[in-house]
């Protein structure tokens, strides 16, 4: 692993940033502090979580231009598709914040409709969740807010201690987002930025962690899989797909064309539910 990272600008090919990366010894530590920081922050009332990411997400929307030139600065994203991300993603958070409460609260599965021996107290059944842990998220460049909120807000909400890894291509982008849950309340050893190249990535998989959250390619997420698979702790892989577009016969075929277009192409086709394949109806 390279002790600096530097940051390019794509369009410019202009050096934006010199970066220290993690080495193995921090690492360790980053996953130690998380470790010593968890209880307190899983037992902490769900409330106060929920206070801490509504505030996360009010510091997205007053600080969209910023963060929006840094996204564009380090993956040349067009700065208006930059700013529709950062805003989606404060969008995104509200479900999380709508729905967290309900997915969360026990839920009675069975009960006795007395007690079959007197004395005792009747039979119950209930399913509760307890946080996984520390867990890892290593995110993709393509959609840095968007697609990493997908696993840091519900993983926050529940209890969960992150250790986030973004894409190299967007390192800036995910130290603002680090920056920002930690001005909003967040214990800073409870959300860790780890900053490298997927050598980075694969040696903080090496460390005693609970569970594993990647997005990206398919041939990583085979490496993922086979380093992770020992520990038999959760993984989840969303990685590159053949996603299909229906054209049936009673389109407006100018329209169609053009939506098409759109969802082939948007974000220079790196999306992950970009158009791949598409099939016509035979009158069309």
């Amino acid at each position: 692993m390279s002790e600096t990272l530097s940051i390019i600008n794509p369009a410019t090919e202009a050096l934006i940033a010199e970066v220290p990366t993690d080495s193995p010894a921090t690492l360790a530590q980053k996953v130690q502090d998380a470790r010593q920081a968890l209880p307190a922050w899983a037992a902490a009332d769900l409330s106060e979580r929920i206070a801490a990411v509504s505030t996360f997400r009010e510091l997205l929307i007053e600080q969209v231009d910023d963060l929006a030139a840094t996204l564009t600065a380090e993956t040349g994203k067009p700065i208006s598709q930059a700013r529709y991300e950062v805003l989606t993603t404060a969008e995104r958070i509200n479900f999380f914040l709508e729905n967290i409460a309900t997915v969360l609260a026990p839920q009675r599965v069975y009960q006795e409709p007395w007690s079959a021996i007197p004395g005792t107290s009747q039979l119950e059944e209930v399913i509760a969740y307890d946080p996984l842990g520390v867990v890892v998220n290593i995110s993709a460049w393509n959609y840095p807010y968007f697609v990493g909120s997908n696993v840091f807000i519900p993983a926050l909400l529940t209890g969960n201690a992150v250790l986030y890894k973004p894409s190299e291509i967007a390192t800036l982008t995910g130290q603002k987002i680090a920056a920002l849950f930690h001005q909003a309340g967040i214990p800073k050893d409870i959300f860790i930025p780890v900053i490298g190249t997927g050598l980075t990535g694969a040696a903080l998989l090496d460390e005693p962690i609970d569970g594993v959250f990647f997005t990206g390619s398919y041939a990583t997420g085979q490496k993922i899989a086979i380093a992770v698979a020992p520990k038999l702790i959760k993984l989840q892989l969303e990685l590159g797909g053949k996603d299909p577009a229906y054209v049936c016969d009673d389109v407006d075929v100018a329209k169609a064309a053009a939506g098409l277009a759109d969802g082939a192409f948007y974000n220079n086709g790196q999306s992950c539910c970009a158009v791949e394949r598409i099939y016509v109806h035979e009158l069309v």
